[in-house]
């Protein structure tokens, strides 16, 4: 389950991407750029069996939360990058050190609820039994950052 979970990740960064760089055709191409570019919402299509309107807005979502999501990779990285310098370069725990490791942790705190936040608001356009099923299935992806997922250091 993790595997397709992190393929849909991957699948949804490459699928924004490929949807940002085509952002310049008018709004009927962008939409159908949009549904033709994310096969990674295909699994959200398929399994939760969304109606045309329900895609369409999830979509949206996505797109609209991909610039959170960068600034958020851009700071675990960061913060990740700051610890493991600090925590190389000494025998002991400084202030220095105690302070990038209460900042990795905030950061990564600040992570999880934005991408609660989002799945949260996508549920929001399910129906319960939809919206159970999605919840149940991204939430603990959301949570572990120990499998490079949402809110891990290398989610992009």
């Amino acid at each position: 389950m993790k595997k397709g979970l992190l393929i849909l990740v991957l699948a949804l960064a490459a699928g924004v991407l490929a949807f940002w760089v085509t952002r310049s055709h008018q709004q009927a191409e962008r939409q159908a750029v949009l549904l033709d570019s994310m096969p990674e919402l295909a699994w959200l299509r398929v399994e939760l069996k969304l109606t045309d309107e329900q895609f369409a807005k999830a979509s949206a979502l996505h797109v609209a939360y991909r610039p959170t999501c960068e600034v958020m990779c851009r700071n675990i990285a960061e913060a990740h990058a700051r610890l493991e310098t600090l925590a190389r370069s000494g025998r002991a725990i400084s202030p220095e050190l105690t302070a990038a490791i209460r900042d990795h942790a905030r950061v990564h705190a600040e992570c999880q609820q934005k991408m609660l936040e989002h799945l949260y608001q996508t549920a929001d356009l399910l129906d319960d039994k939809q919206a159970a099923r999605y919840l149940e299935t991204m939430v603990p992806h959301a949570l572990d950052s120990t499998t490079g997922g949402a809110a891990g250091p290398h989610h992009h």
